[in-house]
């Protein structure tokens, strides 16, 4: 019994004590609320204070970055002619009212900005942003531009204009950029017609402080095919380093040139479809000329007309490398660069022999691109010293990603004893005769090779030609060498001459 009334004891304290610590907690948010009362004319003059400070801060800072809008629209365009000018050594002219716009960063913007060089339009451009620095707003006389943005430019250039981008590369000294976006630039003759088209989707010029070089930086479409070419010039050093790069063709090139002489002179390290080459060149007046480390290849291009002149040399050519689908040749063709109408150009290839056709020797062919069309012109090879055959006139096409051939072949006997021997052709129906001309069709893919139009001695053959009509009919495989050796033997049988 005593020790229950202990417990309550005990339990009665520790209610008050709770019961108390709540009556306190309560009594400190009266505390508080009764502050609040008797100070809530204070709190409000307080908050009403911050409003309004805030509020002035915003009104002033806006009223700051809304001057320009307040500037005389004439004298605006004259300073910023005089600031481009100045800082990027570009000569603009404004053909419109030059507007300004607060976001996302102070800037002047207009519509159809001229550009000008050497005292003639070079370019106009749709639309054209010039952002500022915020400093010094309260007067027009001491506003300062920064990056210069320019989008849908067209430009028309020729060889006289061309330096109108080196100009731009090597004038600025600041970290403020120039940008080109989705423009266009057409290169044309003297009689002004377009020779090329590329399509700019982004040019970037800058500066960098640090290694104190000027860059650029271009992303760009010729002939269908995207470019990536990235330059740094230091002029100091008069050193020029740059890469040109395309996934499309799988082209990869670097440049390392030196300028410090009258003549340029550089090594060039081109990479093409896994394929790795080094080239000296050097540029002299109008002429480039160019080698190869290995002197296997070389050449020269002369500018003022454009025009390429180039010698291969192989040991041996591959076939099969050279006209399958992941060669250099076919990428190029079906990127469709060489259909160009002002390209021209004349490739000679020489080689000892071809790579599995025994018999083959002393290759040499002289390629032609004219007018964007592909041509092989007194071209010859030889068969096992008994025969020269000449290519004449044949133009190269591709429809439809087939690569075709398309002309004539002549066969020039020197050795009619080791021909008839080799193709086993009886002795009745050997002639003595001395050449074989004929035409053809022959398509690379589909590996199919269509003649007519047979000539022996400058002679028509009815029973020969007729021959041919049937075997093109069959539709067989002339690259089979069984196949290949009939039709020969069958060539002979039906020649009545």
């Amino acid at each position: 019994m005593i020790k229950n009334k202990l417990l309550i004891k005990k339990l009665n304290k520790i209610l008050l004590s709770i019961n108390k610590l709540i009556e306190s907690f309560f009594n400190k948010f009266d505390f508080l609320f009764s502050i609040k009362k008797y100070k809530k004319k204070d709190l409000t003059k307080i908050d009403n204070k911050i409003v309004l400070g805030f509020g002035i801060s915003v009104i002033l800072t806006l009223s700051y970055f809304l001057i320009p809008t307040f500037y005389d629209k004439d004298h605006v365009k004259s300073k910023l002619e005089s600031q481009i000018s100045e800082k990027f050594n570009l000569e603009v002219k404004f053909s419109k009212e030059a507007r300004y716009g607060l976001f996302p960063k102070p800037h002047f913007f207009t519509k159809e900005l001229l550009i000008n060089h050497e005292g003639s339009e070079i370019a106009i451009t749709k639309h054209a942003k010039i952002y500022l620095s915020i400093k010094n707003f309260y007067s027009i006389d001491r506003l300062n531009i920064k990056d210069f943005f320019i989008k849908k430019a067209e430009f028309n250039i020729n060889s006289k204009k061309v330096n109108f981008f080196e100009k731009i590369l090597n004038s600025n000294k600041s970290v403020n950029k120039i940008i080109f976006k989705d423009s266009n630039l057409f290169y044309k003759n003297r009689n002004d017609e377009v020779i090329f088209f590329i399509k700019i989707n982004n040019l970037k010029f800058s500066y960098d402080e640090e290694t104190l070089e000027n860059k650029v930086l271009l992303n760009y479409e010729m002939f269908n095919i995207p470019f990536v070419l990235e330059a740094k010039n230091n002029l100091k050093k008069r050193k020029l380093l740059s890469s040109l790069k395309s996934k499309s063709i799988r082209l990869n090139i670097e440049n390392n040139l030196d300028y410090i002489d009258k003549s340029v002179k550089g090594l060039l390290d081109a990479k093409i479809i896994n394929k790795k080459k080094k080239f000296d060149y050097e540029l002299k007046e109008n002429l480039l000329s160019f080698s190869s480390s290995d002197n296997k290849f070389k050449g020269k291009i002369d500018i003022k007309p454009f025009y390429l002149s180039s010698d291969f040399n192989f040991n041996q050519i591959d076939i099969k490398k050279l006209f399958g689908e992941t060669s250099i040749l076919i990428n190029l063709i079906n990127s469709e660069i060489f259909n160009n109408q002002n390209l021209n150009a004349n490739f000679n290839i020489k080689s000892e022999k071809i790579n599995g056709i025994n018999y083959i020797s002393n290759i040499n062919l002289k390629t032609f691109l004219e007018e964007g069309n592909i041509y092989i012109r007194d071209s010859f090879l030889d068969w096992n010293d008994a025969i020269k055959i000449n290519l004449e006139n044949v133009e190269m096409m591709n429809e439809e990603s087939d690569l075709k051939f398309v002309g004539s072949i002549i066969f020039d006997f020197k050795d009619l004893t080791t021909f008839y021997s080799y193709y086993q052709i009886k002795r009745n129906f050997r002639k003595n005769i001395k050449k074989v001309k004929l035409d053809f069709n022959f398509f690379l893919n589909q590996k199919k090779i269509f003649l007519d139009n047979l000539k022996i001695d400058n002679e028509p053959n009815q029973n020969v030609n007729n021959y041919l009509n049937d075997f093109n009919s069959q539709n067989k495989n002339l690259f089979n060498k069984v196949t290949f050796r009939n039709f020969i033997k069958g060539l002979f049988v039906n020649y009545d001459g």
